[in-house]
This record gives structure tokens, sequence and C-alpha cells, in this order.
């Protein structure tokens, strides 16, 4: 059987909570899981500060028969001008995102690309660990004060996993 995915953002304060099966991220000035141009119209990004940090999962929703692992992201090779997008792969342990410069988020994510991936988790999930998540991949967007207003280029996250 083959494995079956679902894209999750936690947030909030102390413990969180998930949204499962988003269709996107916003990268934006509040700490909420929509997707969509109202609520990036009503969250921008001020110059010279960041977006809140996206703590993102996998919820496994079917395994396949062995097991999932190995998970991989990589990005597109550019953002726009005068803003630097951050990730960290592999992160444990939730805590409420922030637009404080992230000192987990750190490393630039526009130099993970399909030749050149990033390691999302290197868990090994079986059969048992159906409607579990994977680690987190955490993200927040830094914008310059030399940034021009308007929207920011749309970036593509990629990811993959082994599956036996």
């Amino acid at each position: 059987m083959a494995a079956t995915l679902v894209l999750s953002v936690k947030t909030g304060s102390a413990g969180g909570s998930f949204a499962d099966n988003v269709s996107g991220i916003d990268l934006i000035s509040a700490d909420n899981s929509t997707n969509d141009i109202t609520n990036r119209q009503a969250n921008p990004i001020t110059v010279g500060t960041n977006s809140y940090e996206k703590w993102i999962a996998l919820k496994i929703t079917v395994t396949p028969s062995n097991y999932v692992r190995s998970f991989q992201v990589w990005f597109n090779s550019s953002v726009a001008a005068s803003t630097t997008l951050y990730m960290t792969g592999a992160y444990v342990t939730y805590q409420q995102g922030t637009t404080v410069a992230s000192t987990i988020a750190n490393a630039v994510a526009t130099s993970y690309t399909a030749g050149a991936k990033a390691t999302w988790d290197l868990t090994t999930y079986t059969a048992a660990n159906t409607a579990s998540y994977t680690k987190f991949l955490v993200l927040q967007l830094a914008v310059a004060a030399s940034a021009g207003p308007g929207t920011w280029t749309q970036q593509t996250v990629n990811y993959s996993y082994d599956e036996a």
C-alpha cells in the first residue's frame, strides 16, 4: 500500500494545535495556518521585520506495508530582493512561533536545491505510526528595511521521502 501524508501546520502557545491538510503556507505577521489572499493582506510583514516562524510537519495518514523515512526538503533558488527565507529541519519540540529573528530557522533555505537537499526527518515510521507527525520543518522570512513594497515571490517547497 502506498503512503499517504498531508501537510500540517502547528500554531499557538504551549502545546499548540495542528491544522492538517493545508494547501500552502503564508509567511505573514500572524501565528495562524490560514492560506489565502485575505490572510496575506490582513497580516503583512513590515519591512525591516520577520514573518512568524511556521512550524510544519507531515501527518502520516496511511503508512505503506513497511515504512516511510528519509524525509528531505529543497527550495527554489531565488527569493525577492532584500528578503531571506530561513529554515531548519528535524526539529523535535514545538515552540510557539515568533517574529524575532529565529534561532531555530537559521539556515538559508534557498541554498538547499534538488541537487543539495536538506534533511527534514530521518525517523523511520511504520504502520504503527499512522496518524503520527514527522519532526518539524521551521521556516521564517526575513524582510530587510531596503525591501520594496508588494507581494513576495511565491516559493515552491519540495519534499521527498523513501517508502517500502
